[in-house]
């Protein structure tokens, strides 16, 4: 089991508790009241995590010689002139959707539609660049 601190003790000993995560590679559980929890943990070990969660879209080539890109899992589905015109379409909405997602993140938790969206907008969120989120895209 994981090591759990109350919010008071995880507050009054933060520096031990980031050590703790950081440095010994120990996720903490941070407990407030008797139901609210929250996970504290590494980012390179959070996006070691999620790469399972693959973002690679489909490349379907229309009659009119455009690229389609289809994003199933987000439901994201961009069309552009040429191919490198619909990836950098495609990296545009989903660093508008990963945005709109955790700035309305309540609303989207409890939607039984865009629930399953939350690892996959993690992972765009954890990228620096625009670059890293191509390398996402596995194309």
């Amino acid at each position: 089991m994981l090591s759990e601190l109350n919010l008071t003790d995880a507050r009054k000993n933060f520096s031990s508790l980031y050590d703790r995560v950081f440095n010994a590679f120990k996720p903490t559980i941070i407990n407030r009241k008797r139901s609210e929890q929250v996970l504290v943990l590494r980012v390179d070990q959070q996006k070691m995590l999620l790469s399972h969660f693959s973002l690679k879209p489909k490349i379907i080539l229309e009659n009119d010689n455009s690229v389609t890109l289809a994003l199933d899992q987000l439901e994201l589905y961009v069309n552009g002139n040429t191919f490198e015109e619909a990836v950098d379409i495609l990296i545009d909405d989903l660093k508008f959707y990963a945005q709109d997602y955790i700035q309305r993140s309540q609303l989207f938790m409890h939607a039984p539609n865009r629930r399953s969206h939350f690892p996959y907008v993690l992972r765009v969120l954890l990228c620096e660049n625009d670059e890293e989120v191509r390398n996402l895209l596995e194309l």
